[in-house]
């Protein structure tokens, strides 16, 4: 199947070689129409079925949390909170849980993991005197199943960690991790960042006895300012807002309020209607490319970029993660800053990378180097794309001609 042609970003773009989907991927072209379709055709908000705009909004909102739901294998539609982001749900988990979580409690995270990930916890961490710990990981900068043992106690908490980092892309355990976890201490809650997991694997949250997920719909090749937190219908009994104001209350009088059921309880205001009909839209044609079809598609791109190494001078090169079959590679040119050769990639080969510290700021620590290169693939990168990518590395030593 040719995926690509469902983008017509690359009709307006075409001689641009895209490597950057582990920031943002690139929009099915249903998926724009959709958006525009929605404030066209129907343009109402919900929280109002009087005039039929209005119920059809209201229809929309429920049957996508109905798809949400059963992409990711939750067994209850209410569970599926809409947010502005991956960010924005991890910051309403963390920050909702002030109450729940008390002076001397341990957050473990770990310092693969991106600033959204890290920040929200170690904000609440100084506001209430909590412990912030770090997960040992493995030489593949994996969580290390064999040391959890020595971190994870009666005093932890919470434990939050992406399933796939967003620099090596390695993939962690997360069954066995939890497993292990709960083993230890069943009330820890499980938090698991998916925002660059979402469109690489196949997700069921029951399966991953996880207890929350957070991810972001512009990483699937849907829209920006969309995101999905998923929690455990007793938890999201007690987690408290972030946001307060209209549709998240039923009552208010001069004395007191009452809070909306779930999952109105955490959708305050207006929600990003268009985004989530979109969305519903992005879902339709993600089943019916089929994700296992996207996954091993992924997965050959990043096989045939490690069979064609050994066409470049690799001892020129440094790679962190060249051998896991994620669809990431993080390098480097030895000796030239990763800026400049990014800058050269692009200006001569009109290829696009991200370059820099890519919000894991801790993880940079690991790596023992200030700032990499990052080329991500997806489904619309075909094998010339990559034979492109490998004449790039060929001519490395050209960088400097274009820079100066």
């Amino acid at each position: 199947m040719n995926f690509k042609d469902n983008f017509s970003y690359f009709k307006n773009n075409t001689k641009e070689i895209y490597f950057d989907s582990a920031a943002t991927s690139i929009k099915l072209d249903k998926v724009i129409e959709a958006q525009s379709k929605y404030d066209l055709e129907i343009g109402a908000n919900t929280h109002n079925n009087l005039f039929d705009n209005a119920y059809k909004a209201n229809q929309m909102l429920l049957e996508t949390r109905k798809k949400v739901a059963d992409f990711i294998g939750a067994n209850n539609p209410e569970e599926i909170i809409f947010t502005s982001g991956t960010t924005h749900s991890l910051n309403q988990l963390a920050f909702g849980m002030r109450s729940y979580l008390k002076k001397g409690d341990e957050i473990l995270l770990t310092k693969m993991e991106h600033s959204s990930n890290l920040l929200p916890w170690m904000v609440l961490s100084e506001e209430e005197e909590l412990k912030i710990d770090y997960l040992d990981l493995d030489e593949n900068f994996l969580i290390d199943l064999s040391k959890l043992k020595y971190k994870v106690n009666e005093k932890t908490k919470v434990v939050s960690f992406a399933m796939n980092s967003n620099t090596t892309a390695g993939l962690n355990d997360v069954k066995q991790i939890v497993k292990d976890i709960k083993t230890i201490n069943k009330d820890i809650i499980v938090i698991l960042d998916l925002a660059q997991s979402i469109a690489h694997n196949e997700i069921n949250v029951i399966d991953l006895d996880v207890d929350c997920i957070a991810f972001s719909t512009h990483k699937l090749y849907g829209p920006f300012g969309l995101g999905v937190m998923w929690a455990k219908k007793e938890i999201l009994k007690w987690l408290k807002p972030i946001f307060y104001g209209g549709g998240n209350n039923t009552s208010i009088n001069v004395e007191n309020y009452k809070l909306a059921p779930i999952p109105d309880k955490f959708e305050a205001g207006t929600l990003n209607l268009s985004a989530i009909y979109a969305f519903n839209v992005c879902l339709d044609i993600i089943n019916e490319f089929k994700m296992q079809n996207l996954i091993t598609y992924e997965k050959e791109l990043k096989k045939y970029f490690r069979s064609k190494l050994n066409e470049i001078e690799e001892s020129k090169f440094e790679f962190y993660n060249i051998e896991n079959d994620q669809p990431i590679v993080l390098f480097n040119l030895k000796n030239v800053n990763s800026q400049d050769f990014g800058a050269f990639l692009n200006k001569k080969y009109n290829i696009s990378v991200r370059v820099g510290k890519h919000c894991a700021r801790l993880a940079t620590d690991l790596f023992k180097i200030s700032s990499t290169i990052r080329a991500s693939f997806s489904i619309y990168n075909t094998k010339e794309d990559i034979d492109k990518f490998i004449e790039a590395l060929k001519d490395c030593d050209s960088w400097i001609n274009e820079i100066i």
